[in-house]
């Protein structure tokens, strides 16, 4: 089995020697921002431990919901390591970002957030054209920024990029990225063993969080959608009604509702896919619900975050999946939402497989998008390995490692679907399995060791994925 996935793999790669995606716009939004990787080992965090002074009010915390100081700011990291899950918090004081900018080693400064990640990535893999809404005018930013990606917000002439307060001042849309190794932490008396390296990313933003879009960037897309075949949509998890203090959910989401419907007008077959990413709100993750599920045509997202959503859907099942992941319990989790939404397609990206949860498709349409999902995970592995993707071809050099765990995993959930939902086709062996109300798709993924950069895998994963299956449809 593992010597056919691997030949499913090479077969896959024809799809990234098709020139035809080069011709596909791609219009993204609504989260741009500055990442700054921070490496945190045991020994690290054992010394910011100290100098800190913290280390006996860490360990019965509760998880705070915002960052407002240092030892908030520490609790959520050890959560996150003690979990060995990614996961992200807003940080709502200037001081806690003077903190870590003091006291941590700063060892890449990267283009962040969904919208801005993706949109390079699309740059470097000749996508184009290339349509993204920034939220603010910054040298930092514009630094980052691919420059043929087309902005119609800013003027870049006008930045005085060598100011000493351009400089000195650390811009509202910084994201620190806290990538944490596995191994034993010492906090205190208590050892917290982490069992899996991930990534907390403490979010000093106070622009994103506006859920802005300008007049600029607007007009231009209405006034070009037909030259854009997908569109990607971001950065709901940063919304904060403490900024907008005399707005409602509802309101701060219409402006983006009333664009997107503008574009369906003028675009019909538009695709919108929407990026989902952690969110402790709890109104907020229903606003998002609410306001999207049935606006979108497609949705990404990992395993915490379909956890955290079915929160609001499902209880009782969201508690389960959380005590136990399984891709039989994951597919259960994206059933349940798409019983409520059934016209969407549900990505979920894991670590060692796909799933892939939508409407009934044809035969030749399931082909596509099993391959699709194979060349995601080729992306995937190439930015793992090397923390960033610069051609297509790199994809070529990989060593095709499948994993093991996810070929059982995939077994298991063919399983249940062929006695409990009267499935026909493999998933073990075609990759997709076809009930009378459903598709369920899943591949197993290439097992990475020691990754070298986390951060927006999800995001290339979804991106690549729907780019490719819906432009090779076309």
């Amino acid at each position: 089995m593992m010597k056919h996935w691997k030949n499913s793999y090479l077969e896959a790669l024809q799809l990234i020697d098709n020139d035809s995606i080069l011709s596909k716009g791609v219009i993204l939004g609504f989260n741009v921002n500055i990442d700054k990787i921070i490496k945190i080992t045991p020994e690290i965090l054992s010394n910011i431990l100290q100098t800190a002074g913290v280390e006996d009010r860490l360990s019965d915390n509760c998880r705070p919901k915002k960052i407002t100081n240092i030892e908030e700011l520490l609790i959520c990291l050890l959560q996150s390591i003690n979990d060995g899950k990614a996961d992200e918090v807003l940080i709502n004081s200037d001081q806690v970002a003077i903190w870590i900018e003091e006291n941590f080693v700063i060892s890449r400064t990267m283009m962040g957030g969904q919208a801005g990640i993706m949109a390079n990535l699309l740059r470097k893999i000749k996508v184009n054209p290339v349509l993204l809404s920034t939220p603010l005018s910054s040298p930092d930013l514009i630094k980052l920024l691919n420059p043929s990606i087309i902005d119609p917000t800013t003027n870049y002439d006008t930045f005085r990029s060598e100011s000493e307060e351009a400089t000195e001042k650390i811009e509202p849309i910084t994201h620190y990225v806290f990538e944490f190794s596995a191994g034993k932490y010492m906090v205190a008396n208590k050892i917290i063993n982490c069992e899996r390296s991930n990534r907390f990313i403490g979010s000093y933003d106070e622009v994103n969080s506006l859920l802005m879009f300008s007049e600029e960037f607007r007009k231009y897309s209405v006034d070009n959608i037909s030259n854009y075949a997908l569109c990607v949509i971001a950065g709901f998890h940063l919304i904060d009604l403490e900024i907008h203090t005399s707005k409602s959910y509802t309101e701060v989401f219409e402006p983006v509702l009333s664009l997107i419907r503008k574009w369906k007008e003028r675009n019909p077959f538009l695709v919108v896919h929407l990026e989902l990413a952690a969110v402790r709100n709890r109104d907020l993750k229903q606003a998002i619900i609410d306001n999207l599920f049935s606006v979108v045509d497609s949705i990404g997202l990992n395993e915490q975050e379909l956890v955290s959503f079915l929160h609001c859907i499902d209880k009782s099942l969201s508690v389960s999946i959380h005590s136990t992941i399984s891709s039989i319990n994951l597919f259960k989790g994206m059933l349940a939402i798409f019983s409520k939404y059934p016209h969407l397609r549900l990505h979920l990206h894991y670590l060692d497989y796909f799933l892939l949860l939508s409407p009934l498709i044809s035969e030749q349409f399931a082909l596509i998008r099993k391959n699709s999902l194979i060349v995601s995970s080729l992306f995937a592995a190439v930015k793992a390995i090397n923390g960033t993707i610069d051609r297509r071809i790199d994809t070529k050099l990989l060593d095709y490692n499948i994993s093991k765990k996810g070929l059982e995993e995939l077994q298991n959930l063919e399983n249940y679907l062929k006695s409990e939902w009267n499935g026909d086709n493999s998933l073990i062996n075609d990759g997709y399995i076809q009930t009378k109300s459903f598709a369920m798709f899943g591949i197993p993924t290439i097992v990475i060791p020691s990754p070298r950069y986390l951060v927006g895998l999800g995001d290339t994963i979804s991106l690549i994925s729907i780019l490719y299956e819906f432009n090779k449809l076309e």
